[in-house]
């Protein structure tokens, strides 16, 4: 009967809030349909004189949308997707959270989770919880309120939602694990070890206050778009730390106080192999990990759909900076760099030939010379590849231009999705209190020239429309440097940018699917993690099995940076040592010692610290399905298991299961 009323409740809530979804979608798709189509033209142009469109009789649109640009010099819209957005932005019901509607199928999953959660909860014996949870949740909103907190109540029901949807996937796994079987016995062991002992519960604890406290920290005065990237990087950087912790301190715990406390001789001389025990042990820490992951999930999922309606600036600023989020940071997005022109073999020899007879002290050298040869080559075509990065200024009243070629955009041509240009220049002595223009011409058409300001040093997106694509899937995009140096600085002021200066990004897929391969990754490197700290604490007591596996785990973690400061780390060639200078003897040993052991980390665990899907679902980038499958087959199959082998083999080794007849 309760269960009853409870699915009545929520359905009563849901139609309304499925009716409203639908309406909106059915108006995006619509209104859409009319940006992208044959009459684009007249319709833009009825938004930019009036701000308003006319949809099967009813007018929708903003008064603040008269004078717009939203045709390009083709009468081509620039952004569909984007005025849609705002079109639309006064047609959400106030009574309903705006994020609720952003798309019906979003809409029925969040009944269906909440439904799935009260039913489980009821038929699971979970009832008394949950009525103390909404209990504890309710007192505290009212006291926050009463206080005019609002962040503080929200913070307190997402406390005791989370406490709860812990709880609930907890029980679930402890059910599926049920089996009398070896594997699923022991994996039902850890969960109940990690709901009894108080290490992990404070980790989980810990994770459960700080995840709601995460908003709080956010600026509201600043850009909406930087407040969900802050929230993003926050929130999951700290549920991957402290799942990652948790996962060390248990998975060598399980272990290492068996063995200590002797457990292991009742386990061991049961019916259970070495691998099933580790393998037991390893599903346990696995599944623990995936609730943890789920409720951080769903948390950070959820409370972005209701930051991304949050209130921005007045304004037609405040909506593109909507806009903004939409487009560059709640999405997937792929990335095109120039194509640069490079030298043959035969050119770079060529080169190396001309810098070696023109030095006196190189050209009788054989030694020296088969010694600098590669390290020649190599800065010979990075010199070639830096001359096409750099733009002259202006001369005599003409400006100086390099055209760069991007490649493969065919899908983003097909998508009609505009482009993100973005470009870092250096400049002068590249102040970044001063201001310089650049041009920029597409196709080499000048119709599409327009000049753009820039402060060297600092990131700037232009957009650039799809429909600038050819059938090729390319597009030119050519840079002039515009500043005219004084006559003192004549020569002077040439306009460049590293390497990954200039970049074209375009969308490829949605957030919510990206968001979903991100989680996976992190569930993926934990998994490895356990394992890892299994296999450490089976010949090691717990406090030196915890130092090992944080050790790798932050070696992993810093690798790719640690790669890159082993290319100016070069300890002195044997040649250059003074065999007589004992100091110097050891400095040398040292240094290449150093550089050994560093090289080796880096060589064994650079894998480990390239897989950051973190940093790209921040910045709006693709973590693709081949990336996932990557670290599945490296880090989650191949490393995860040799960790569980070599634990495996060490437990063979030891006769932990032998009554010695003492003790």
């Amino acid at each position: 009967m309760f269960s009853i009323l409870l699915f009545a409740i929520i359905s009563a809530l849901l139609i309304p809030t499925l009716l409203a979804s639908y309406k909106i979608h059915g108006l995006r798709s619509e209104l859409y349909s009319v940006l992208t189509g044959p009459d684009q033209r007249i319709v833009a142009e009825e938004i930019e004189e009036t701000g308003f469109v006319e949809l099967s009789g009813v007018s929708y649109g903003d008064v603040r949308l008269v004078g717009f640009r939203i045709l390009d010099e083709n009468d081509i819209v620039i952004d569909p997707s984007g005025v849609t957005s705002i079109i639309l932005q006064k047609e959400f019901p106030q009574k309903v959270p705006l994020w609720l509607l952003q798309d019906p199928m979003f809409t029925w999953g969040i009944g269906a989770i909440s439904m799935f959660f009260l039913g489980f909860a009821i038929w699971t014996g979970l009832l008394l919880p949950l009525l103390y949870t909404a209990t504890i949740a309710t007192i505290g909103w009212l006291i926050f309120s009463w206080a005019e907190a609002p962040l503080g109540a929200t913070a307190i029901i997402g406390m005791c939602i989370l406490a709860f949807s812990y709880s609930v996937i907890i029980t679930l796994l402890k059910l599926l694990f049920r089996s009398p079987r070896q594997v699923p016995a022991l994996a039902r062991g850890v969960l109940l070890e990690a709901t009894r002992t108080r290490l992990s519960i404070a980790f989980v604890t810990l994770l459960l206050i700080f995840l709601p406290l995460v908003p709080l920290m956010l600026d509201p005065e600043s850009p909406l778009r930087h407040r969900v990237q802050t929230f993003l990087s926050r929130s999951l950087g700290t549920t991957f730390t402290i799942a990652a912790f948790l996962t060390v301190f248990l998975g060598c715990a399980t272990i290492a106080f068996e063995i200590r406390d002797r457990q292991i001789w009742q386990i061991l001389t049961k019916p259970v192999s070495k691998m099933g025990y580790l393998f037991g042990k390893w599903l346990g820490v696995v599944s623990l990990n995936f609730a943890i992951l789920t409720v951080a999930g769903i948390s950070v999922f959820f409370y972005l759909q209701y930051l991304r309606t949050e209130s921005v600036a007045t304004g037609l600023q405040g909506d593109l900076d909507r806009l903004a989020v939409e487009e560059e940071i709640l999405t997937a997005r792929a990335e095109a760099l120039p194509v640069f022109e490079t030298l043959t073999n035969e050119q770079i020899s060529a080169r190396v030939d001309e810098l070696i007879d023109a030095d006196p002290d190189l050209r009788d050298e054989k030694e020296i010379q088969l010694r600098l040869r590669k390290k020649l080559r190599n800065d010979v075509q990075e010199q070639f590849l830096a001359q096409q990065r750099s733009i002259p200024p202006k001369r005599g009243g003409q400006a100086f231009s390099q055209t760069y070629r991007f490649t493969g955009l065919s899908h983003a041509k097909k998508l009609g999705s505009p482009l993100a240009f973005k470009y870092r220049f250096h400049i002068g002595q590249s102040d970044e209190h001063e201001t310089y223009s650049a041009g920029l011409i597409y196709n080499e058409d000048p119709a599409t020239s327009h000049i753009v300001t820039y402060i060297p040093t600092m990131t700037h997106v232009t957009m650039i429309p799809a429909n600038l694509i050819n059938d090729n899937g390319e597009i030119s995009i050519s840079v002039y440097n515009l500043y005219d140096p004084p006559p003192e600085n004549r020569g002077r002021g040439a306009m460049s940018f590293d390497k990954g200066g200039v970049e074209i990004r375009y969308r490829v897929g949605d957030f919510e699917s990206n968001f979903f391969r991100t989680m996976l990754v992190l569930w993926i490197k934990l998994a490895f993690l356990a394992a890892l700290a299994l296999a450490a604490s089976t010949f090691l007591s717990f406090p030196v099995a915890c130092m090992i596996t944080l050790t790798v785990f932050a070696t992993g973690t810093i690798a790719p940076y640690l790669s890159s400061s082993l290319q100016a780390y070069v300890p002195p060639p044997t040649e250059a040592v003074d065999w007589g200078n004992i100091a110097h003897i050891i400095q040398w040993g040292f240094e290449n010692f150093i550089r050994w052991i560093a090289s080796a980390m880096v060589y064994l665990l650079e894998g480990f610290g390239a897989q950051r899907p973190t940093d790209d679902l921040v910045d709006g980038m693709l973590v693709s399905w081949g990336s996932v499958f990557k670290g599945f087959v490296t880090i989650g199959i191949a490393w995860t298991f040799l960790a569980l082998g070599i634990g495996t083999l060490i437990l063979r080794k030891r006769q932990l299961a032998i009554y010695s007849g003492s003790g």
